[in-house]
């Protein structure tokens, strides 16, 4: 996952940083990079991954004190921090490898809900696990954009972890306060013992869904055994079942399993119960042959996670996304120490027609 990550990894001129291309497609054995065009024109790069990359290399830092690690989540960080305006907001996407910022696209705009939340939980992660002063400063401009109503659960769990994370490092009375006035409103909203990702809407996607993470974590942080209950009868009938299938869908993606796998952990460490635990194993699972296709998605020769399963078939494309939530997601399980300083392996680039 590392090597791909790596040689996703372009440096963005002015930004002093690095970000990640977004899609890389096979092509007789080789990758080479597409631009995220799904919603109109989007971008060779954007703050969702760079932010969650941050997160994974300050994790591995943080656990292991590797420099690499270090220098990985500084340059992310750096590029999270290009994207964001005076006002605090953040764009999404990089419209080339220039740097030159979409600020007019339907999921590039300064101020949308995906993207702020994201990076201010790298911010507040790199503030706390870096001790980076700019990351703090950045956190605290920005925070007034979290603070308005969000129509998104999903999203809104992530605000929770956030201001989790910073409450963590610093004990700001009013970061505990926010991380709990979220997670309640996450709570609130629930439909029988479902976390939805939107108010009244039964139908969840586990892309994303990080509910059960954020009121496990906060309700652990600060002793709210009804915040705990909530996640952990929302993961039985979100998550259980899903792994039980080995995941069976038309499609399934890494970023969904390492969902459930984040969730049935959080669930376990603060309610003690061994069995989410092996519900989180056997969600592991899924990236080494336990799905549909009966195939690893994580290629640990090649050193990098398809793209997920379609029916029966691996995704044989390897994109920033994948990686990085599949890292997340074997996080304890990976040899982290076998990793050497970074080198670098360009990408075949399409040519233009």
């Amino acid at each position: 996952m590392i090597r791909q990550l790596r040689t996703l990894t372009r440096t963005v001129p002015g930004t002093g940083g690095a970000a990640l291309a977004v899609y890389a497609e096979r092509h007789d054995g080789q990758f080479t990079l597409r631009q995220a065009a799904e919603q109109g024109v989007e971008g060779v790069a954007c703050v969702d991954d760079a932010a969650r990359a941050a997160i994974l290399y300050s994790a591995i830092w943080r656990e292991r004190r590797l420099p690499w690690a270090r220098t990985a989540a500084e340059a992310m960080l750096r590029f999270v921090g290009y994207m964001q305006a005076d006002d605090g907001r953040f764009a999404n996407f990089i419209l080339d490898w220039e740097g030159r910022k979409n600020l007019r696209g339907s999921s590039s705009f300064l101020g949308g809900w995906p993207w702020t939340a994201r990076a201010m939980h790298a911010l507040a992660v790199g503030a706390e696990a870096l001790e980076d002063a700019e990351c703090a400063e950045r956190f605290r401009r920005g925070l007034v954009w979290l603070d308005r109503p969000c129509p998104y659960f999903d999203v809104r769990a992530v605000c929770v972890l956030a201001a989790l994370e910073y409450w963590n490092s610093t004990h700001d009375a009013s970061m505990g306060e926010r991380a709990l006035s979220w997670a309640e409103e996450i709570a609130d909203a629930r439909l029988g013992d479902v976390l939805p990702d939107a108010a009244g809407d039964p139908n969840v996607h586990l892309w994303g869904h990080l509910q059960e993470v954020a009121l496990a974590r906060v309700g652990l942080a600060f002793a709210r055994v009804d915040l705990v209950e909530a996640a952990r009868a929302s993961a039985d009938v979100v998550f259980v079942p899903s792994v039980e299938r080995s995941f069976t869908a038309p499609r399934t993606l890494p970023f969904e399993v390492s969902c459930a796998v984040l969730g049935l952990a959080a669930v376990a460490s603060a309610t003690g119960e061994s069995r989410y635990a092996t519900y989180a194993a056997l969600a592991r699972d899924w990236f080494h042959g336990r799905n549909p296709a009966g195939r690893p998605v994580y290629d640990r020769m090649r050193g990098l996670v398809y793209d997920g399963i379609d029916g029966s078939l691996v995704n044989a494309n390897s994109g920033a996304e994948s990686n990085v939530e599949g890292a997340l997601a074997l996080f304890d399980s990976l040899s982290w120490e076998s990793y050497s300083e970074p080198t670098v392996t360009p990408l075949v680039r399409k040519k233009r027609s």
